[in-house]
């Protein structure tokens, strides 16, 4: 089967049932595992801009959300000649990828007719959920529904000890202006035992201020911005002073952790280290995942040359 994926998250997933050789194709986003690099890639951004500023970056993805402009291109050319079976795609969010519409336009004009299969989970429980959708579209439902189990076992929530109120946690995934994750995100706050601060579970993501994050004095904060690797998001709190002041403010009253954007932003079988990397930091306790982390080092550190 020629399988092309437009989603990073749908990627992982393909790799992680065993099926990563029958994939001819990708998003320029789509880097997990490294090996997936070495694919021609079939969609990629209008705007190479991910070194601009947060600020920046907002105002023209608003902008051209306002227009009704794209903000990804398909390789017509390149889908032509790749002949794809399957295309994996979206319809959650015109942010993170194509739409399923500009998918099925992009293949008539390219003249190929592959099976589209969207995958636009809300809630975490349609992630896996997913997982097992894109299983039987490879001819792999019972090793998918499996797979699925399990994530859905090392995500199930704790049952609540003693009479104290669970520990208040807030995931920022944008910092200038700061926004608030929201769809599966407070659903795995939730899965880590402790009650999410931002959007209920399945909610858009919303937008806030420091100093109304800082008024709720959550007791984890985990910043893990949407697209950005640890380093990236370490180069833009230093040259943003309004951050730095929000997350100072933040860590007098909590805890304050810098996480890679793979944590959060990708729905695929890597959220169950989200839980993990939330449970054990609320705990006290070392996280044991390979995705990299780091805690808020304070302004001395952060604004260092």
């Amino acid at each position: 089967m020629r399988v092309i994926s437009l989603l990073p998250s749908a990627t992982e997933m393909v790799y992680a049932l065993g099926r990563g050789a029958d994939l001819v194709g990708r998003s320029e986003e789509c880097d997990f595992p490294s090996e997936v690099r070495r694919l021609p890639p079939v969609m990629r951004a209008r705007w190479h801009d991910s070194d601009r500023p947060s600020s920046e970056i907002d105002a023209r993805v608003r902008a051209s959300l306002r227009s009704g402009e794209s903000l990804y291109l398909l390789d017509l050319e390149r889908l032509a000649e790749l002949r794809p079976d399957l295309i994996l795609t979206q319809d959650l969010c015109r942010v993170c990828s194509v739409t399923d519409a500009e998918v099925v336009d992009g293949c008539r004009a390219a003249g190929v007719d592959p099976r589209i299969v969207s995958l636009s989970p809300t809630r975490l429980a349609g992630v896996w959920e997913s997982l097992e959708t894109l299983g039987e579209a490879l001819g792999e439902g019972t090793r998918a529904a499996e797979m699925a189990d399990g994530l859905r076992r090392r995500t199930r929530p704790a049952a609540p000890t003693g009479t104290s109120p669970a520990p208040t946690v807030a995931v920022v995934e944008w910092v200038d202006p700061p926004i608030l994750s929201g769809l599966w995100t407070p659903d795995l706050i939730r899965a880590a035992g402790a009650r999410e601060i931002g959007p209920a579970p399945g909610d858009s993501a919303r937008g806030t201020t420091w100093a109304e994050l800082a008024a709720q004095r959550p007791d984890l904060v985990v910043v893990s911005p949407c697209s950005f690797a640890l380093e990236r998001t370490r180069r833009e709190i230093a040259a943003t002073p309004t951050v730095v002041d929000g997350l100072d403010r933040l860590a007098r009253t909590g805890r304050v952790v810098l996480a890679d954007e793979a944590y959060f932003s990708r729905p695929g079988p890597r959220l169950a280290e989200s839980v993990g990397l939330v449970r054990a930091l609320l705990a006290g306790e070392v996280p044991t995942s390979a995705l990299p982390f780091e805690n808020w080092p304070g302004r001395s550190e952060a604004v260092r040359p």
